[in-house]
């Protein structure tokens, strides 16, 4: 059976409608992201003329949201779910389809973080009304199908720039991307308002987690050089059409598909400490083939590596749910998450000051550089042989 198949197989939940709706819902949002993400970079590039440092700063106030979640969560603590969603939502489509008019660096930063506020926004209740959605014994099975759907609108919305994007435009791409979660925002919006309210986690921090903390902060790091960076040096410095931009992330999105699960295999069969390892020390000669190699064919091999690689990262959550406390394990996620957008805040400005004053292969040495911290920081990991179990 193809992946599209499976995929849309996953909307069919019998006698859920509500998880119907959802599912209709992330599928058009994520179609609508999809097709956004690939076309992005050329956009900046060629219409907007944007210099890596106006980049920096730009991605660096689309991380904000993910730091101020925490408070954004305590105000709506009482509010529907459906309806934080929906107005979540709305945002994305706002600030999507606000990029049909851009035309400078200031209406550039506004729409980004209107956007990004809303996704950060539908991505922390999203997992929630699954679960509050799915019956007793198959929330596990209900977020990986889901988590399929996604990826499935993700690799749509790509097809669409692929094929047509040289006939709609950038504007009317977005425009698109833009209208697409409004119908995500609609399918929201007719679900039950009465699903329960999962208990929102809190932070904790705790010095016996303290290396979690510190790996999870130097991965975000690294995403964050690749994510910010790493295209937009594809299509500024080797002129990249978005068709090749397209390709690429479909491809990623398709290698996320085929080998997540294998990699979580092997984690659970020979441990994280030696998948981190291995994914960390294979990410130095990509940072540094990316800071060395002119021919972008190579380029591209070495973009999708990236991708390959990251799915390693896997095995921080396995990590800590083997050395936290049953009470501390969501808490602790938490503080990883703030730490992952810590590090998503300030990388994108330091990244784009060393590319604008030292030329970007700097850049991508200085990310070399955190990986191989990060590798030497995963021999310092050492795990039960039996992970905690809750009391009682």
């Amino acid at each position: 059976m193809s992946i599209g198949a499976r995929c849309i197989r996953f909307i069919d939940f019998p006698g859920n409608r509500n998880l119907k709706l959802l599912a209709l819902a992330t599928f058009f949002l994520m179609f609508g992201f999809g097709a956004y993400s690939a076309t992005y970079n050329n956009f900046i590039v060629q219409v907007l003329h944007l210099q890596p440092e106006q980049l920096g700063v730009v991605e660096s106030l689309r991380e904000v949201p993910g730091l101020i979640m925490v408070l954004v969560l305590a105000m709506t603590m009482r509010v529907a779910e459906p309806v934080v969603a929906a107005v979540s939502l709305f945002l994305v489509a706002a600030g999507i389809s606000a990029y049909y008019a851009i035309n400078s660096l200031a209406t550039l930063y506004i729409f980004s973080f209107i956007w990004s506020l809303g996704l950060h926004s539908w991505m922390t209740v999203n997992p929630s009304m699954v679960m509050g959605l799915s019956e007793e014994g198959s929330k596990g099975r209900r977020l990986g199908q889901l988590a399929a759907v996604s990826s499935f609108g993700m690799i749509c919305g790509m097809l669409l720039v692929l094929f047509l994007g040289g006939i709609l435009g950038f504007r009317i791409i977005f425009l698109v991307g833009g209208v697409s979660s409004v119908a995500a925002m609609v399918f929201v919006s007719m679900i039950s308002r009465d699903i329960g309210h999962a208990k929102k986690p809190r932070m904790v921090w705790k010095r016996k987690y303290s290396l979690y903390y510190l790996i999870t902060f130097l991965e975000g790091c690294r995403k964050q050089v690749f994510l910010t960076f790493a295209v937009f040096a594809l299509v500024r410095n080797y002129h990249t059409p978005v068709k090749i931009v397209a390709l690429l992330m479909i491809i990623n999105s398709l290698v996320n598909v085929l080998f997540s699960a294998r990699v979580g295999r092997l984690i659970d069969r020979i441990g994280e400490k030696r998948v981190l390892f291995f994914c960390y020390a294979a990410l130095i000669p990509v940072f540094l083939g990316y800071a060395l190699v002119r021919q972008p064919f190579y380029l591209y091999i070495l973009y999708v590596l990236d991708n390959l690689f990251f799915l390693g990262s896997i095995g921080l959550t396995t990590y800590l749910q083997k050395i936290a406390l049953p009470e501390d394990l969501m808490p602790s996620l938490a503080m990883g998450v703030s730490m992952n957008h810590a590090a998503a805040v300030v990388v994108p400005l330091a990244g784009g000051y060393l590319w604008q004053n030292l030329g970007y292969p700097v850049t991508f040495m200085g990310g070399a550089v955190v990986v191989a911290v990060s590798a030497a920081a995963v021999l310092l990991m050492k795990t039960p042989k039996k992970p905690h179990h809750r009391s009682g």
